[in-house]
C-alpha cells in the first residue's frame, strides 16, 4: 500500500503541490501502525490506543459488510408479523404458572416512564390555576389552542389502548378451538422468528452452518419456555427491590440517602447487560468467549437504554406539539424504534465480534504478495513439521511468536492449508493442527502450487508464467521440508 501511494504522489507533487498526497501517505501510515505488530518494548497505553482503534475499525467495516441495516429492517417486519403469536405463546407458558396478565404489566411498566418526562413544576400550575385563568383579557382563540394541546397523560392512555388492544388479540387466542394444526402455526411463527435472529448473528460471527433443525426446535422451544418465566421472575424481583420497605433499610444502612436509590436504578441496567450478553454468547453457531459477549452486552445494552430515552422523548413532543400527528405518529415512532433497536442489538453482535477477533482480523487492504505467502507457507510447514518430529502439537499462537509475523497473515496462509489437505485440524480445534502426512511424503512442490496455482492461459504471458512455475518446482525438487 505505502508504494502504491508513493508513485501516485511522485505525480501529484509536480502537479498539485502534493497537499491530498501528503494526506494520503498520513493516513497509509496510521493504518500500517494499527495494523502492525507491537513491538516488545512498546508502551502499553500506546498498544491499548491500537487495539481500541483496530477494534472500531473492524465493527465499521463488519457493519458495512453485514448490511445490518437491512438486516434489522428484516427483523423488524418478521416479529411485527409474528408479534401475536409469540405474545400467545408466552403468555400461555405464563398462565400455566398463575401469572397470565404478567406481560401485560411488563408493557404497563415500560408506557408508566412517560410520566418521568411530565415536569412537575406545570402539573402544579395547572392544578392552582383557577377555571377563569389569571388573565382575562386573554384571546378566546389563544385559549382554545391551548386547551387542545395535548398532555403526556393523553400520550399515556393512548398507548395503554394500543397495548389492551394487542393483548385482547392475545387473549382471545383459544389453544382449545386453535387445535394441532393451529398450535403448531402458532410455535412454528415463533420459531420463525428466533431462527431469523439466530440466522443474522451467524451472518455477524461467519459462522459456517446454523444448528441442526432438531437441536434448533429443542433450543428454541426451552428458549421460548425460559423467557416469559424469566420475564415474570425479573418483574417479582424489580416489584421487590422498589419497595418503600427495602429503600427505607438500604437507606439505613448505607451512608447516604442517594446511594440507595442509584443501587436501585443499577440493577436493571445490569439485568439488561447480562441478558445481552446471555444472548451473544449462545445464539451463534460458533464459540463465543464470554469477555467478547460482555464488552458487547455492555455497549447493546446501554445503546438500548439510551434508545428508550430517546423514544420516550419523541413520544412526548409529537404529543405535546401537535395532537392529530401525535395520535398518528405512535405506529411509525414505534417501527422506527423497534428497527433502531434491532440496529443497535445487532451492533452490540458486531461489537463482540470485533473483540474476539481483532488479533486475527485481516484487513482489507492487507493482501499478501505471492513471495510472502510463499515464504510464511513453507515457514509454517517446515515449524509444524518439525513440532510433529518431536511428538508435539502446534498452535497458532506460537507460530505467531516463534515467526514474528502478524496473526492476521499467519491466519490466512493457515486456512490456504488447511483447505488443500497439508495441514489438519486436531480433534475440531481450530488452533491446533498437525502435518496431514508425514515430511517424507510432502512435497515442496505443493506449496508453490497452492499459492501461484497450476492453471495459467494459453497467451503468451501465460507460457512465461508455466515455465517460471516449472523453474520453480525443478529448483525446489531436491529441498527436503525437514532436515
Amino acid at each position: 500500500m505505502d508504494n502504491k501511494v508513493n508513485i501516485d504522489c511522485r505525480g501529484a507533487e509536480q502537479t498539485s503541490g502534493g497537499l491530498s498526497c501528503r494526506i494520503r501517505r498520513a493516513a497509509g501510515s496510521l493504518m500500517d501502525w494499527i495494523w502492525s505488530t507491537p513491538e516488545p518494548d512498546e508502551q502499553k497505553w500506546l498498544n491499548l490506543i491500537r487495539i481500541i482503534t483496530r477494534i472500531h475499525f473492524i465493527l465499521f467495516q463488519e457493519f458495512q459488510r453485514d448490511f445490518i441495516t437491512l438486516r434489522a429492517s428484516a427483523l423488524t417486519y418478521t416479529v411485527v408479523l409474528s408479534l401475536v403469536p409469540m405474545l400467545a405463546l408466552g403468555t400461555a407458558v405464563l398462565k400455566g404458572l398463575g401469572a397470565g396478565d404478567q406481560m401485560r404489566e411488563v408493557a404497563y411498566k415500560f408506557i408508566d416512564q412517560l410520566d418521568l418526562s411530565v415536569n412537575p413544576v406545570e402539573e402544579s400550575e395547572q392544578q392552582i390555576t383557577p377555571a377563569g385563568g389569571p388573565f382575562p383579557d386573554r384571546q378566546p382563540g389563544r385559549d382554545t389552542a391551548t386547551a387542545a394541546e395535548p398532555s403526556p397523560n393523553s400520550l399515556i392512555n393512548h398507548l395503554r389502548k394500543a397495548v389492551d388492544q394487542v393483548f385482547d388479540y392475545v387473549d382471545r387466542t383459544n389453544f382449545a378451538t386453535l387445535g394441532a394444526f393451529g398450535i403448531l402455526g402458532v410455535v412454528i411463527a415463533s420459531i420463525f422468528v428466533l431462527g431469523s435472529i439466530e440466522q443474522a448473528m451467524n451472518a455477524i460471527w461467519q459462522a459456517e452452518s446454523s444448528r441442526p433443525v432438531g437441536r434448533k426446535v429443542m433450543d428454541y422451544l426451552a428458549l421460548m419456555i425460559l423467557l416469559p418465566v424469566s420475564i415474570n421472575t425479573v418483574m417479582a424481583a424489580m416489584a421487590t427491590l422498589q419497595s418503600q420497605v427495602l429503600l427505607v433499610r438500604l437507606q439505613v444502612i448505607l451512608p447516604g440517602t442517594w446511594i440507595a436509590s442509584f443501587l436501585l436504578n443499577l440493577i436493571p441496567i445490569i439485568l439488561l447487560v447480562a441478558t445481552f450478553t446471555i444472548l451473544y454468547r449462545f445464539l451463534p453457531n460458533t464459540r463465543v468467549k464470554f469477555f467478547p459477549a460482555f464488552v458487547g452486552g455492555v455497549c447493546g445494552g446501554m445503546g438500548w437504554l439510551l434508545i428508550q430515552i430517546i423514544y420516550i422523548k419523541l413520544q412526548i413532543g409529537v404529543a405535546r406539539y401537535n395532537a392529530i400527528y401525535g395520535s398518528f405518529a405512535t405506529l411509525p415512532l414505534f417501527l422506527i424504534w423497534m428497527q433502531v433497536c434491532w440496529v443497535v442489538f445487532l451492533s452490540g453482535a458486531e461489537m463482540a465480534f470485533a473483540v474476539q477477533v481483532w488479533r486475527s482480523y485481516l484487513w482489507k487492504n492487507a493482501i499478501l504478495n505471492p513471495s510472502v505467502r510463499l515464504a510464511l507457507a513453507f515457514d509454517i510447514m517446515k515449524t509444524t513439521l518439525a513440532d510433529f518430529h518431536e511428538r508435539r502439537v502446534t498452535d497458532r499462537t506460537s507460530l505467531v511468536r516463534r515467526l514474528n509475523q502478524p496473526n492476521s497473515y499467519i491466519v490466512s496462509v493457515l486456512e490456504s492449508l488447511f483447505s488443500t489437505g497439508l495441514l489438519r485440524r486436531v480433534d475440531g480445534e481450530k488452533d491446533r493442527f498437525v502435518p496431514a502426512a508425514p515430511a517424507e511424503e510432502i512435497d515442496s512442490s505443493e506449496i508453490v502450487d497452492l499459492i501461484y496455482g497450476t492453471e495459467v492461459p494459453s497467451s503468451p504471458g501465460g507460457q512465461m508464467a508455466k515455465k517460471g512455475l516449472k523453474a520453480a518446482r525443478s529448483a525446489l525438487a531436491e529441498e527436503r521440508m525437514i532436515h
